[in-house]
């Protein structure tokens, strides 16, 4: 995974490069599209807009399709969901805080590819319609969001210290910078199932993945 997060990380870094001083939303996510494919990277990056949401306020979600990967169809997706204008200008933190979360949500499908291609493309459970509990508990989603966990804390902290406050594992689910949760993900597995042999499972996952990623190729 490091060779991925390695890439993404630097399609990340050149779309924040070349707009340092300011752009507009539509001309971000252009660009963000242009290095995703100057990088060589098969996914779509698609927007849409929902009105409920406030100014400026955005998330983003992404899906990896196995079925897709196996036909040699572009198998991830990435949407932004936003209640920009043409002309909401983003400023450089604007920029990073954006570029954040598709890293994140680009190397989570990542790691569903290598799930998939493990399996050979066997489709991977799909709770779309099923309860939250289900998605959280399904064994890819619960790998593939300590993978998540474990990129979000070594942004925010060293590696000795984050597999430490593992063993405090409710405490650092609350742990902020500024008002940010350092690891939102983790914060919802917690608020989700507490302390149980979910969450135990989730904690030496997390822990592995901590001693394999190397920190220089997360994207801040």
């Amino acid at each position: 995974m490091n060779t991925i997060l390695e890439r993404v990380n630097l399609a990340c870094k050149s779309v924040r490069d070349v707009n340092k001083r300011g752009v507009t939303f539509k001309k971000l996510v252009a660009s963000t599209r242009s290095n995703f494919k100057n990088q060589k990277f098969d996914l779509s990056l698609k927007t849409k807009k929902d009105k409920s949401l406030e100014p400026f306020q955005f998330y983003v979600n992404a899906y990896y399709d196995g079925e897709d990967d196996f036909n040699n169809e572009t198998p991830i997706e990435v949407i932004v969901h936003h209640n920009f204008s043409d002309t909401s200008v983003f400023n450089e933190i604007q920029i990073t805080d954006f570029l954040i979360q598709i890293f994140d949500a680009t190397v989570h499908e990542y790691r569903h590819q290598i799930q998939s291609l493990a399996r050979n493309y066997q489709v991977y459970s799909s709770h779309e319609q099923s309860p939250y509990h289900d998605y959280l508990s399904d064994p890819d989603e619960l790998d593939a969001y300590a993978f998540s966990i474990a990129v979000e804390l070594l942004r925010h902290m060293p590696r000795e210290r984050a597999k430490k406050y593992l063993t405090r594992i409710k405490i650092l689910a609350k742990m902020r910078i500024d008002t940010l949760l350092v690891s939102p993900n983790l914060k919802a597995y917690i608020d989700h199932f507490d302390l149980c042999p979910m969450t135990k499972k989730l904690a030496k996952k997390i822990y592995k993945h901590l001693d394999s990623i190397d920190r220089v190729h997360i994207f801040m």
